[in-house]
């Protein structure tokens, strides 16, 4: 998703999360930074901060400055919520992604979802048309939206099905199938060069919808559409994700 309109649902998701129980790890001394800046929908960003602190993390809002400033080098991952991408790419400097490329390339993480896939990602690709400049390119790819197909009736949203690669480490607690909130989100086409793990697709089409990929000694973990407004059971595999990306998960 590259813009996202307000709803009502949107605000009645994020109040769900926000009465979710806790996670039950002790994760507080990894801190996640979630980027809350112009571009960042609040809806996107508040339901995101709710998952994390689920999961065990301390967070920490952040801003354009932070990024640009060089502010995020205590953060053991960064996190680019829905919204709207344009601003990202405009409000982050050319100086604020060298240093944010570093960052990761030394071993922070960058977490995306949707908006922030499509910022991550070499080229973005937005109802046809490909953008390149001013991308943060930690992603070795395409973000590619809104991925076709998904919704009935050409819908902007709906509830979308998941499949999990069950042979991947993330799903050793057996999850097999997710169901995620889709809203114009895209699907991530990693270069065929690059060793890339898709962690989920799209039941209807196959496409990638959750992926990893290396960038230095950090990880890059994309999600098309969006977990963070779904709650434990969705969360849980997050968590998987979230926690492998960081090189916490125990096997």
């Amino acid at each position: 998703m590259r813009r996202l309109k307000r709803s009502w649902f949107v605000a009645a998701l994020c109040l769900l999360a926000a009465w979710a129980a806790a996670g039950g790890e002790d994760l507080g001394e990894h801190v996640i930074g979630v980027y809350v800046d112009e571009g960042a929908h609040s809806s996107c960003s508040g339901a995101a901060i709710n998952m994390f602190r689920w999961m065990g993390f301390s967070t920490r809002r952040i801003v354009a400055a932070d990024v640009n400033g060089g502010s995020i080098g205590d953060l053991a991952a960064i996190y680019f919520p829905g919204g709207d991408s344009p601003p990202y790419i405009d409000r982050i400097t050319s100086v604020g992604k060298t240093r944010l490329r570093a960052a990761v390339a030394g071993g922070m993480a960058y977490i995306g979802t949707c908006a922030g896939a499509m910022f991550a990602a070499e080229v973005q690709v937005w109802e046809g048309a490909r953008h390149t400049a001013g991308q943060l390119g930690v992603f070795r790819g395409e973000a590619v939206g809104p991925a076709p197909d998904i919704c009935p009736d050409g819908e902007e949203t709906c509830m979308v099905a998941l499949v999990a690669n069950a042979d991947h480490p993330v799903a050793a607690d057996g999850t097999t199938s997710l169901l995620v909130r889709y809203y114009n989100s895209p699907f991530l086409r990693a270069d065929p060069e690059v060793e890339t793990d898709v962690l989920a697709t799209y039941a209807g089409t196959g496409e990638p919808a959750i992926v990893a990929q290396r960038s230095g000694d950090g990880w890059v973990l994309l999600t098309g559409p969006h977990p963070e407004w779904e709650g434990p059971q969705t969360w849980s595999f997050i968590k998987n994700c979230v926690l492998w990306s960081l090189d916490l998960l125990a096997l």
